[in-house]
């Protein structure tokens, strides 16, 4: 998934970039040609086309409106759990923000959520982080989804009056606008898809100007169009696949697991004490994030992801008769590419 940095957002040719319109048209998945689908609740597996009616899988829940990336994300899950040619159809249904997808799935055993959990370049999604053990689910898939946008306008940069912008978008994309969009004020949208639409809708003569996804097509003629505004190239969101219920297996034959470890008290040597658990097991810590504990004021959780290798049941269990609380978020591996 790595490529180059942006000119653009590196400080390139402007004029360059505003001759690449049209770029924005969706570039062909690549989908696996067998059907599949979820087995015991915990792992994909090969089916014959005639087993495609038996799939335990009735919705898909993710952020909307359609063309989101978590639209993306969950168009994945589904072409790999069905193939390019599906017999049936499980509908992606759509919410208005993340936690909702979140808790649907919850309530829902025969649904999962695709929701993004990290990006690599702004960190953590504390909006599907923080409530996964809120609403008691299971990671079963991790995906990646490169995050690429463009810029849609009804005037040249400099005269643009008002940006469409969802926050997230906003943030990723800060050096373009700031060094080619020195007069626009930003109008803070619900999703990426959303800033397409209220772009749309509004007239050509309010000089407005949107930053949606680069495979979402611009919904009408624009004076500019121009391709990969964002700071980096390489920029990606981990989506994960979530499930309620309860009833998952542990099995640390998968390549990762992700824990949530709640500390009975703030004390000195604490997080050494946790990370210890894993050298003594030889098992590598992939990534570690701090959030507050909302039982009390300026405590806080450790959320933790390792690779997993043949002592993760050793350390998982040793780690519960620790001084804290052990939540085992999921064990996982990632999506395929080709789905």
């Amino acid at each position: 998934m790595a490529s180059a940095l942006s000119a653009v957002g590196r400080g390139g040719n402007t004029g360059t970039r505003l001759e690449q319109a049209g770029m924005s048209a969706s570039a062909k998945s690549k989908s696996q040609p067998k059907r599949r689908r979820l087995q015991a609740g915990i792992a994909l597996a090969m089916v014959a086309p005639e087993a495609c009616s038996g799939m335990s899988i009735d919705r898909i829940y993710a952020l909307g409106p359609e063309g989101t990336f978590s639209d993306v994300a969950a168009r994945r899950l589904r072409s790999h759990l069905l193939g390019p040619e599906p017999m049936g159809a499980i509908p992606i249904v759509y919410s208005r923000t993340i936690p909702e997808a979140l808790e649907r799935a919850a309530k829902d055993t025969t649904a999962r959520a695709v929701a993004p959990i990290e990006n690599s370049e702004m960190g953590m999604v504390v909006a599907t982080q923080d409530n996964l053990a809120r609403y008691g689910l299971r990671i079963e898939w991790e995906l990646g989804v490169r995050v690429r946008y463009h810029l849609v306008s009804d005037a040249p940069l400099e005269e643009v009056a008002h940006l469409y912008v969802h926050p997230v978008a906003q943030e990723q994309c800060d050096i373009f606008i700031a060094r080619h969009l020195p007069r626009a004020e930003t109008v803070a949208t619900r999703s990426n898809a959303d800033s397409a639409v209220r772009w749309s809708a509004a007239s050509p003569a309010e000089r407005s100007a949107a930053i949606v996804p680069l495979d979402y097509p611009a919904p009408r003629a624009s004076v500019a169009d121009v391709a990969d505004v964002q700071n980096d190239l390489q920029n990606t969101t981990r989506f994960v696949v979530v499930r309620g219920g309860g009833g998952l297996a542990e099995d640390f034959a998968r390549t990762k697991t992700s824990l949530l470890i709640e500390p009975d008290a703030d004390r000195p040597g604490l997080l050494f004490e946790i990370l210890s658990v894993f050298k003594r097991h030889d098992i590598n810590l992939c990534r570690i994030e701090s959030r507050p504990a909302r039982t009390r004021p300026w405590a806080y959780v450790f959320y933790l992801d390792i690779t997993n290798n043949e002592h993760s049941a050793a350390a998982v269990a040793e780690l519960r008769r620790g001084k804290w609380n052990v939540v085992l978020l999921g064990t996982f591996d990632a999506l395929p590419e080709s789905a």
